[in-house]
């Protein structure tokens, strides 16, 4: 998927990606590029690289086997990938698993910190704010919030200081039928009248 010769990090693909994008001759969907709407992407400049770690995640078509050996056809492989450094995750078949690598990378026990209830409300951002670390959401940290509608994806930026609002599925509830075996109801045609 990569070659020894391309250069790594997300801030050196997206780069890369830019002269071909802009060259409309060439194909440049085959690159490795900051995904849309993420931490980075441009399609004017180089995204500069951040002074820390920073999530991000990468995309490029690809349209073939999965790399994975599953036998599968991916139409695109994603990447988590950091801003601040080269660092790059596994290829994924989507996008928030490629996320959630990229926030092992930049902010190491995300997983661990309480999942808040859906936006709602002013004081939404104050209980966050007291609920994780002290400076969390100041570096760019994510949030973990609870989705019951139809939006279930990692969303960029939506955090309190520019990070990921990351999704959590409710726990499934296991539903259980109060009569467990078929009863019989006697029907008497002359009561019924």
């Amino acid at each position: 998927m990569t070659t020894p010769d391309e250069r790594r990090g997300a801030v050196a693909r997206h780069a890369a990606y830019l002269p071909r994008y802009r060259d409309k001759t060439s194909n440049s969907r085959h690159c490795w590029r900051i995904a849309w709407g993420h931490p980075g992407f441009t399609h004017h400049t180089p995204p500069e690289p951040t002074a820390d770690h920073q999530p991000t995640v990468l995309v490029r078509s690809w349209g073939r086997l999965a790399p994975d050996g599953s036998g599968d056809i991916w139409a695109y492989l994603h990447r988590g990938a950091c801003l601040g450094c080269t660092w790059e995750g596994p290829d994924r078949r989507r996008t928030d698993p490629a996320v959630e690598d990229a926030h092992d990378h930049t902010h190491e026990g995300w997983r661990d910190l309480p999942a808040l209830p859906e936006r709602r409300g002013r004081h939404w951002t104050t209980h966050a704010t007291h609920l994780y670390p002290k400076g969390w959401l100041d570096t760019g940290g994510p949030v973990r919030t609870i989705r019951t509608g139809i939006e279930k994806r990692h969303l960029p930026g939506k955090a309190p200081g520019g990070g990921y609002d990351l999704a959590v599925q409710p726990p499934r509830t296991e539903h259980r039928t109060a009569i467990t075996e078929t009863l019989l109801l006697g029907y008497n045609e002359s009561e019924a009248a």
